[in-house]
Protein backbone atom coordinates (compact mmCIF):
# COMPACT_ATOMS: atom_id res chain seq x y z
CA UNK A 1 0.00 0.00 0.00
CA UNK A 2 2.87 2.37 0.83
CA UNK A 3 4.30 1.87 -2.68
CA UNK A 4 0.92 2.76 -4.18
CA UNK A 5 0.74 6.06 -2.28
CA UNK A 6 4.39 6.89 -3.08
CA UNK A 7 3.83 6.32 -6.79
CA UNK A 8 0.63 8.33 -6.75
CA UNK A 9 2.43 11.23 -5.03
CA UNK A 10 5.27 11.11 -7.61
CA UNK A 11 2.79 11.03 -10.45
CA UNK A 12 0.91 13.99 -8.95
CA UNK A 13 4.19 15.94 -8.59
CA UNK A 14 5.04 15.26 -12.24
CA UNK A 15 1.64 16.49 -13.38
CA UNK A 16 2.07 19.62 -11.22
CA UNK A 17 5.46 20.32 -12.85
CA UNK A 18 3.98 19.90 -16.33
CA UNK A 19 1.09 22.20 -15.40
CA UNK A 20 3.49 24.86 -14.07
CA UNK A 21 5.56 24.64 -17.28
CA UNK A 22 2.42 25.15 -19.38
CA UNK A 23 1.41 28.14 -17.22
CA UNK A 24 4.92 29.66 -17.59
CA UNK A 25 4.87 29.25 -21.39
CA UNK A 26 1.39 30.78 -21.63
CA UNK A 27 2.54 33.71 -19.44
CA UNK A 28 5.48 34.39 -21.80
CA UNK A 29 3.17 34.24 -24.82
CA UNK A 30 0.70 36.61 -23.14
CA UNK A 31 3.56 39.04 -22.35
CA UNK A 32 4.78 39.01 -25.98
CA UNK A 33 1.23 39.56 -27.22
CA UNK A 34 0.77 42.49 -24.82
CA UNK A 35 4.03 44.09 -26.01
CA UNK A 36 2.93 43.76 -29.64
CA UNK A 37 -0.45 45.31 -28.85
CA UNK A 38 1.20 48.26 -27.05
CA UNK A 39 3.65 48.85 -29.92
CA UNK A 40 0.84 48.67 -32.48
CA UNK A 41 -1.21 51.18 -30.46
CA UNK A 42 1.76 53.57 -30.20
CA UNK A 43 2.52 53.39 -33.93
CA UNK A 44 -1.14 54.06 -34.82
CA UNK A 45 -1.07 56.99 -32.35
CA UNK A 46 2.03 58.46 -34.05
CA UNK A 47 0.56 58.06 -37.55
CA UNK A 48 -2.73 59.67 -36.46
CA UNK A 49 -0.88 62.68 -35.01
CA UNK A 50 1.12 63.17 -38.22
CA UNK A 51 -2.07 62.97 -40.34
CA UNK A 52 -3.97 65.44 -38.11
CA UNK A 53 -1.26 68.14 -38.10
CA UNK A 54 1.37 67.30 -40.76
CA UNK A 55 2.95 70.79 -40.85
CA UNK A 56 3.97 70.62 -37.17
CA UNK A 57 5.62 67.21 -37.52
CA UNK A 58 7.30 68.06 -40.83
CA UNK A 59 8.88 70.98 -38.97
CA UNK A 60 10.04 68.67 -36.15
CA UNK A 61 11.46 66.22 -38.69
CA UNK A 62 13.39 69.08 -40.30
CA UNK A 63 14.65 70.14 -36.85
CA UNK A 64 15.94 66.60 -36.32
CA UNK A 65 17.62 66.57 -39.73
CA UNK A 66 19.24 69.97 -39.09
CA UNK A 67 20.47 68.80 -35.66
CA UNK A 68 22.01 65.77 -37.39
CA UNK A 69 23.45 67.76 -40.32
CA UNK A 70 25.06 70.55 -38.27
CA UNK A 71 26.13 68.61 -35.16
CA UNK A 72 26.44 64.86 -35.80
CA UNK A 73 27.48 64.68 -39.46
CA UNK A 74 30.60 66.90 -39.38
CA UNK A 75 31.89 65.49 -36.09
CA UNK A 76 31.10 61.77 -36.48
CA UNK A 77 31.49 60.99 -40.22
CA UNK A 78 35.28 61.68 -40.37
CA UNK A 79 35.86 59.42 -37.36
CA UNK A 80 33.75 56.67 -38.92
CA UNK A 81 35.71 56.86 -42.17
CA UNK A 82 39.24 57.02 -40.73
CA UNK A 83 38.70 54.45 -37.95
CA UNK A 84 37.29 52.03 -40.54
CA UNK A 85 40.35 52.63 -42.75
CA UNK A 86 42.76 52.13 -39.84
CA UNK A 87 41.13 48.88 -38.73
CA UNK A 88 41.19 47.62 -42.35
CA UNK A 89 44.97 48.16 -42.53
CA UNK A 90 45.46 45.84 -39.56
CA UNK A 91 48.24 47.93 -38.00
CA UNK A 92 46.39 48.94 -34.83
CA UNK A 93 46.79 45.43 -33.41
CA UNK A 94 50.58 45.82 -33.56
CA UNK A 95 50.51 49.32 -32.06
CA UNK A 96 48.27 48.29 -29.14
CA UNK A 97 50.03 44.96 -28.44
CA UNK A 98 52.16 46.41 -25.56
CA UNK A 99 48.89 47.06 -23.67
CA UNK A 100 47.73 43.45 -23.89
CA UNK A 101 48.31 42.71 -20.20
CA UNK A 102 46.47 45.88 -19.14
CA UNK A 103 43.33 45.28 -21.22
CA UNK A 104 43.29 41.55 -20.42
CA UNK A 105 43.55 42.20 -16.67
CA UNK A 106 41.03 45.03 -16.52
CA UNK A 107 38.41 44.18 -19.13
CA UNK A 108 39.33 40.65 -20.34
CA UNK A 109 39.51 42.02 -23.90
CA UNK A 110 42.24 42.19 -26.60
CA UNK A 111 44.58 45.23 -26.68
CA UNK A 112 42.79 46.74 -29.69
CA UNK A 113 39.89 47.50 -27.29
CA UNK A 114 42.03 50.32 -25.85
CA UNK A 115 42.22 51.98 -29.27
CA UNK A 116 38.44 51.52 -29.69
CA UNK A 117 37.81 53.09 -26.27
CA UNK A 118 40.00 56.13 -27.08
CA UNK A 119 38.28 56.69 -30.45
CA UNK A 120 34.85 56.30 -28.82
CA UNK A 121 35.48 58.92 -26.12
CA UNK A 122 36.95 61.33 -28.71
CA UNK A 123 34.19 61.02 -31.31
CA UNK A 124 31.06 59.96 -29.36
CA UNK A 125 27.96 57.93 -30.21
CA UNK A 126 27.76 55.68 -32.21
CA UNK A 127 31.41 55.43 -33.39
CA UNK A 128 32.36 52.92 -30.65
CA UNK A 129 29.60 50.54 -31.70
CA UNK A 130 30.55 50.94 -35.37
CA UNK A 131 34.22 50.16 -34.64
CA UNK A 132 33.34 47.05 -32.62
CA UNK A 133 31.10 45.81 -35.42
CA UNK A 134 33.91 46.41 -37.97
CA UNK A 135 36.49 44.59 -35.81
CA UNK A 136 34.11 41.65 -35.44
CA UNK A 137 33.39 41.38 -39.18
CA UNK A 138 37.14 41.56 -39.89
CA UNK A 139 37.73 38.65 -37.48
CA UNK A 140 39.92 40.63 -35.07
CA UNK A 141 37.64 40.02 -32.08
CA UNK A 142 35.17 37.25 -31.27
CA UNK A 143 31.59 37.62 -30.10
CA UNK A 144 32.32 37.43 -26.37
CA UNK A 145 35.05 40.09 -26.66
CA UNK A 146 32.64 42.29 -28.65
CA UNK A 147 29.97 42.00 -25.94
CA UNK A 148 32.50 42.95 -23.24
CA UNK A 149 33.78 45.91 -25.27
CA UNK A 150 30.27 47.33 -25.67
CA UNK A 151 30.16 47.89 -21.90
CA UNK A 152 32.89 50.58 -21.99
CA UNK A 153 33.32 51.55 -25.67
CA UNK A 154 29.80 52.89 -26.28
CA UNK A 155 30.31 56.48 -25.12
CA UNK A 156 29.59 60.08 -25.99
CA UNK A 157 32.37 62.52 -26.86
CA UNK A 158 33.75 65.86 -25.56
CA UNK A 159 32.41 67.81 -28.53
CA UNK A 160 28.86 66.97 -27.49
CA UNK A 161 29.24 66.82 -23.68
CA UNK A 162 31.58 69.78 -23.09
CA UNK A 163 30.73 71.84 -26.18
CA UNK A 164 27.02 71.31 -26.87
CA UNK A 165 25.66 70.36 -23.42
CA UNK A 166 28.06 72.23 -21.10
CA UNK A 167 29.01 75.44 -22.90
CA UNK A 168 25.95 75.86 -25.16
CA UNK A 169 23.00 74.44 -23.16
CA UNK A 170 24.08 74.94 -19.52
CA UNK A 171 26.20 78.04 -20.36
CA UNK A 172 29.06 76.58 -18.29
CA UNK A 173 32.16 74.76 -19.52
CA UNK A 174 32.86 73.52 -15.97
CA UNK A 175 29.53 71.65 -15.95
CA UNK A 176 30.54 70.15 -19.27
CA UNK A 177 33.81 68.87 -17.79
CA UNK A 178 31.97 67.40 -14.77
CA UNK A 179 29.62 65.56 -17.11
CA UNK A 180 32.46 64.37 -19.34
CA UNK A 181 34.66 63.14 -16.48
CA UNK A 182 31.78 61.29 -14.78
CA UNK A 183 30.83 59.76 -18.15
CA UNK A 184 34.35 58.41 -18.84
CA UNK A 185 34.94 57.12 -15.28
CA UNK A 186 31.57 55.32 -15.29
CA UNK A 187 32.39 53.73 -18.67
CA UNK A 188 35.65 52.42 -17.19
CA UNK A 189 33.83 50.96 -14.14
CA UNK A 190 31.14 49.52 -16.39
CA UNK A 191 33.81 47.62 -18.32
CA UNK A 192 35.05 46.10 -15.06
CA UNK A 193 31.53 44.94 -14.18
CA UNK A 194 31.01 43.06 -17.46
CA UNK A 195 34.57 41.70 -17.88
CA UNK A 196 33.48 38.10 -17.20
CA UNK A 197 30.43 38.08 -19.42
CA UNK A 198 30.30 35.12 -21.81
CA UNK A 199 27.67 34.62 -24.51
CA UNK A 200 27.45 31.30 -26.36
CA UNK A 201 27.07 31.03 -30.11
CA UNK A 202 23.40 31.40 -31.06
CA UNK A 203 23.36 28.23 -33.15
CA UNK A 204 24.89 26.19 -30.33
CA UNK A 205 22.40 27.63 -27.83
CA UNK A 206 19.55 26.58 -30.11
CA UNK A 207 20.98 23.08 -30.28
CA UNK A 208 21.26 23.01 -26.50
CA UNK A 209 17.63 24.06 -26.12
CA UNK A 210 16.50 21.39 -28.59
CA UNK A 211 18.61 18.82 -26.77
CA UNK A 212 17.06 19.76 -23.42
CA UNK A 213 13.56 19.39 -24.86
CA UNK A 214 14.40 15.95 -26.23
CA UNK A 215 16.01 15.00 -22.93
CA UNK A 216 12.86 15.95 -20.99
CA UNK A 217 10.76 13.81 -23.33
CA UNK A 218 13.09 10.84 -22.90
CA UNK A 219 13.03 11.27 -19.10
CA UNK A 220 9.24 11.24 -19.14
CA UNK A 221 9.29 8.03 -21.19
CA UNK A 222 11.74 6.41 -18.77
CA UNK A 223 9.60 7.40 -15.76
CA UNK A 224 6.54 5.91 -17.40
CA UNK A 225 8.44 2.70 -18.18
CA UNK A 226 9.76 2.48 -14.60
CA UNK A 227 6.29 3.07 -13.16
CA UNK A 228 4.79 0.32 -15.33
CA UNK A 229 7.50 -2.17 -14.41
CA UNK A 230 6.96 -1.58 -10.66
CA UNK A 231 3.19 -1.85 -11.15
CA UNK A 232 3.60 -5.20 -12.91
CA UNK A 233 5.97 -6.45 -10.22
CA UNK A 234 3.66 -5.65 -7.28
CA UNK A 235 0.16 -6.15 -8.65
CA UNK A 236 0.28 -8.56 -11.61
CA UNK A 237 1.36 -11.68 -9.76
CA UNK A 238 -1.52 -13.70 -11.18
CA UNK A 239 -1.07 -15.16 -14.66
CA UNK A 240 1.71 -16.77 -16.49
CA UNK A 241 5.17 -16.02 -14.96
CA UNK A 242 6.92 -16.36 -18.35
CA UNK A 243 4.65 -13.70 -19.85
CA UNK A 244 5.45 -11.40 -16.92
CA UNK A 245 9.20 -11.86 -17.43
CA UNK A 246 8.88 -11.05 -21.14
CA UNK A 247 7.02 -7.83 -20.33
CA UNK A 248 9.68 -6.78 -17.82
CA UNK A 249 12.42 -7.58 -20.35
CA UNK A 250 10.61 -5.46 -22.94
CA UNK A 251 10.38 -2.55 -20.50
CA UNK A 252 14.08 -2.81 -19.68
CA UNK A 253 14.96 -2.83 -23.37
CA UNK A 254 12.86 0.32 -23.83
CA UNK A 255 14.81 1.96 -21.01
CA UNK A 256 18.10 0.98 -22.62
CA UNK A 257 16.96 2.34 -25.99
CA UNK A 258 15.97 5.65 -24.36
CA UNK A 259 19.36 5.91 -22.61
CA UNK A 260 21.24 5.04 -25.80
CA UNK A 261 19.29 7.63 -27.80
CA UNK A 262 20.09 10.26 -25.16
CA UNK A 263 23.80 9.43 -25.30
CA UNK A 264 23.73 9.58 -29.11
CA UNK A 265 22.08 13.02 -28.92
CA UNK A 266 24.73 14.24 -26.48
CA UNK A 267 27.57 12.97 -28.69
CA UNK A 268 26.04 14.44 -31.84
CA UNK A 269 25.54 17.79 -30.08
CA UNK A 270 29.16 17.81 -28.92
CA UNK A 271 30.39 16.92 -32.42
CA UNK A 272 28.24 19.63 -34.05
CA UNK A 273 29.47 22.27 -31.59
CA UNK A 274 33.10 21.22 -32.21
CA UNK A 275 32.56 21.46 -35.98
CA UNK A 276 30.94 24.91 -35.55
CA UNK A 277 33.90 26.12 -33.49
CA UNK A 278 36.37 24.86 -36.12
CA UNK A 279 34.43 26.62 -38.87
CA UNK A 280 34.32 29.87 -36.83
CA UNK A 281 38.09 29.68 -36.26
CA UNK A 282 38.72 29.08 -39.96
CA UNK A 283 36.50 32.02 -40.97
CA UNK A 284 38.22 34.27 -38.39
CA UNK A 285 41.66 33.31 -39.73
CA UNK A 286 40.55 33.99 -43.31
CA UNK A 287 39.19 37.40 -42.26
CA UNK A 288 42.45 38.28 -40.52
CA UNK A 289 44.42 37.45 -43.67
CA UNK A 290 42.31 39.86 -45.74
CA UNK A 291 43.58 43.25 -44.54
CA UNK A 292 43.28 44.99 -47.93
CA UNK A 293 41.84 48.52 -47.87
CA UNK A 294 38.77 48.88 -50.08
CA UNK A 295 38.04 52.63 -50.27
CA UNK A 296 34.65 52.17 -51.95
CA UNK A 297 33.54 49.72 -49.21
CA UNK A 298 34.75 52.10 -46.47
CA UNK A 299 32.87 55.04 -48.03
CA UNK A 300 29.71 52.97 -48.50
CA UNK A 301 29.85 51.60 -44.95
CA UNK A 302 30.45 55.02 -43.36
CA UNK A 303 27.77 56.73 -45.48
CA UNK A 304 25.15 54.06 -44.73
CA UNK A 305 25.90 54.23 -41.02
CA UNK A 306 25.71 58.04 -40.76
CA UNK A 307 22.49 58.19 -42.86
CA UNK A 308 20.82 55.63 -40.58
CA UNK A 309 21.81 57.78 -37.59
CA UNK A 310 20.20 60.85 -39.20
CA UNK A 311 17.03 58.92 -39.98
CA UNK A 312 16.68 57.72 -36.36
CA UNK A 313 17.32 61.23 -34.94
CA UNK A 314 14.65 62.77 -37.21
CA UNK A 315 12.10 60.07 -36.32
CA UNK A 316 12.64 60.48 -32.58
CA UNK A 317 12.27 64.26 -32.77
CA UNK A 318 8.81 63.54 -34.19
CA UNK A 319 8.14 60.90 -31.52
CA UNK A 320 8.95 63.34 -28.69
CA UNK A 321 6.66 65.96 -30.23
CA UNK A 322 3.86 63.38 -30.42
CA UNK A 323 4.37 62.45 -26.76
CA UNK A 324 4.79 66.05 -25.52
CA UNK A 325 1.09 66.38 -24.44
CA UNK A 326 1.58 63.28 -22.25
CA UNK A 327 4.92 64.53 -20.87
CA UNK A 328 3.32 67.87 -19.96
CA UNK A 329 1.15 66.06 -17.39
CA UNK A 330 4.29 65.34 -15.31
CA UNK A 331 6.43 67.82 -13.33
CA UNK A 332 8.99 69.76 -15.34
CA UNK A 333 12.04 67.76 -14.20
CA UNK A 334 10.38 64.37 -14.88
CA UNK A 335 9.13 65.57 -18.28
CA UNK A 336 12.65 66.68 -19.29
CA UNK A 337 14.12 63.40 -18.03
CA UNK A 338 11.58 61.36 -20.06
CA UNK A 339 12.50 63.36 -23.17
CA UNK A 340 16.16 62.51 -22.52
CA UNK A 341 15.31 58.83 -22.11
CA UNK A 342 13.97 58.94 -25.67
CA UNK A 343 16.34 61.38 -27.43
CA UNK A 344 19.55 62.59 -25.77
CA UNK A 345 19.94 66.02 -27.44
CA UNK A 346 16.41 67.27 -26.84
CA UNK A 347 16.40 65.82 -23.32
CA UNK A 348 19.63 67.62 -22.33
CA UNK A 349 18.28 70.87 -23.77
CA UNK A 350 15.11 70.57 -21.65
CA UNK A 351 17.14 69.63 -18.54
CA UNK A 352 19.37 72.71 -18.94
CA UNK A 353 16.27 74.92 -18.54
CA UNK A 354 15.43 73.54 -15.06
CA UNK A 355 15.70 75.88 -12.08
CA UNK A 356 17.56 73.32 -9.93
CA UNK A 357 20.94 73.22 -11.70
CA UNK A 358 22.46 70.51 -9.48
CA UNK A 359 19.56 68.11 -10.12
CA UNK A 360 19.67 69.00 -13.83
CA UNK A 361 23.39 68.09 -14.03
CA UNK A 362 22.84 64.70 -12.33
CA UNK A 363 19.87 63.87 -14.58
CA UNK A 364 21.80 65.00 -17.67
CA UNK A 365 24.67 62.73 -16.60
CA UNK A 366 22.28 59.76 -16.46
CA UNK A 367 20.73 60.67 -19.83
CA UNK A 368 24.15 60.97 -21.53
CA UNK A 369 25.29 57.65 -20.05
CA UNK A 370 22.14 55.86 -21.16
CA UNK A 371 22.09 57.61 -24.52
CA UNK A 372 18.33 57.44 -24.96
CA UNK A 373 16.31 54.98 -27.02
CA UNK A 374 17.35 56.89 -30.14
CA UNK A 375 21.07 56.24 -29.50
CA UNK A 376 20.38 52.61 -28.55
CA UNK A 377 18.74 52.08 -31.93
CA UNK A 378 21.61 53.87 -33.71
CA UNK A 379 24.08 51.50 -32.04
CA UNK A 380 21.97 48.40 -32.63
CA UNK A 381 21.78 49.17 -36.37
CA UNK A 382 25.59 48.96 -36.39
CA UNK A 383 25.55 45.65 -34.52
CA UNK A 384 23.38 43.52 -36.79
CA UNK A 385 26.22 41.15 -37.74
CA UNK A 386 27.34 40.80 -34.10
CA UNK A 387 23.73 39.92 -33.09
CA UNK A 388 23.97 41.83 -29.85
CA UNK A 389 21.03 40.95 -27.55
CA UNK A 390 18.90 44.06 -27.00
CA UNK A 391 18.32 43.26 -23.31
CA UNK A 392 22.05 42.88 -22.62
CA UNK A 393 22.94 46.10 -24.43
CA UNK A 394 20.16 48.04 -22.64
CA UNK A 395 21.35 46.63 -19.29
CA UNK A 396 24.94 47.70 -20.00
CA UNK A 397 23.79 51.22 -20.89
CA UNK A 398 21.57 51.40 -17.79
CA UNK A 399 24.43 50.47 -15.43
CA UNK A 400 26.68 52.95 -17.26
CA UNK A 401 24.06 55.68 -16.74
CA UNK A 402 23.54 54.78 -13.08
CA UNK A 403 27.28 54.88 -12.35
CA UNK A 404 27.60 58.18 -14.20
CA UNK A 405 24.78 59.71 -12.17
CA UNK A 406 26.36 58.55 -8.89
CA UNK A 407 29.81 59.95 -9.79
CA UNK A 408 28.35 63.24 -11.01
CA UNK A 409 26.34 63.55 -7.76
CA UNK A 410 29.56 63.32 -5.75
CA UNK A 411 31.32 65.82 -8.02
CA UNK A 412 28.40 68.26 -7.92
CA UNK A 413 28.27 68.16 -4.10
CA UNK A 414 32.02 68.74 -3.86
CA UNK A 415 32.64 71.23 -6.69
CA UNK A 416 29.39 73.19 -7.11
Amino acid sequence: MKNIFVKKEKKASLTNKDASAVVANSAVQDKNTLVKILLTTLIIFFIANIIISPAKYIKEGLNGISAWAFNVLPSVLPFMFFTKALSSLGQMEKLTRPFQRVTKTLFNTPPISLYTFLMAILSGYPVGSKMIADLFTQGKINKEEAYRMFAFCSTSGPMFIVGAVGASMFKSASIGYILFLSHILSAFLNGLIYRKIGVKNLENSKNVRNHLKKRKKSEKKRKKVTFLSIWNKNFLKSGNSKKKEKEQTAHKSEQNVALKSENIEKNSLQKSSDIALKIDKKITEEKRENNNVDISEIVLSSTTAILSVGCIIAIFFIVIECLSPIFSLFPENISAFLEGAIEITKGCLSLSELANIKLAVVLASFVIGFGGISTLLQSLTMLQQVKMPVKLFALQKFTHALLSALISTIMVLVLM
